[in-house]
């Protein structure tokens, strides 16, 4: 499996497509992938605030309407490198943290297709376990994804 899907990578994917069919670029956050490279647990990113959360900097939130969020600030540079948002942006766990097969995920780095998904930035990891605990504390999260998650935290 390519590097580009390697845990705590943030990778902007090139016309991803959605369960629905819809296809747009987006930002994806790569939380887990497993030793068998089989799959990754993944989340998408959001600048739309839709659900009319609040939050003063970056990190995770609660909110009793929709459980925990995690806020990236605007202008807030990420990770390893010089990468920052320009606005807020916004992960809500509510039917986003998936597990995604590889095969899913080939379309976007085959030899056709080579700048489908970039590699932005990679989170440090005090920001990927970060995180990690907020997407395990979502009551959304399916349990089988935080027992993995969980494991995987706690591993580094």
């Amino acid at each position: 499996m390519p590097d580009v899907f390697t845990p705590g990578n943030l990778i902007r994917i090139k016309d991803f497509k959605f369960e629905d069919g819809n296809t747009r670029d987006k930002y994806m956050f790569v939380l887990l992938r497993n030793d068998g490279g089989a799959y990754v647990i993944s989340s998408l990113t959001t600048s739309q605030n839709k659900l009319n959360v609040s939050a003063i900097g970056s990190g995770c939130y609660y909110d009793a309407r929709i459980s925990t969020y995690y806020h990236f600030s605007a202008g807030e540079v990420l990770g390893d490198g010089d990468f920052y948002f320009d606005k807020d942006t916004y992960i809500f766990f509510r039917e986003n943290i998936r597990r995604i097969e590889v095969a899913a995920l080939d379309v976007y780095v085959s030899a056709t297709n080579q700048l489908a998904a970039a590699h932005i930035t990679t989170l440090k990891k005090e920001e990927l376990k970060w995180l990690l605990q907020c997407v395990i504390n979502s009551k959304f999260t399916p349990k089988d994804l935080k027992d993995e998650l969980a494991t995987y935290k706690d591993s580094f």
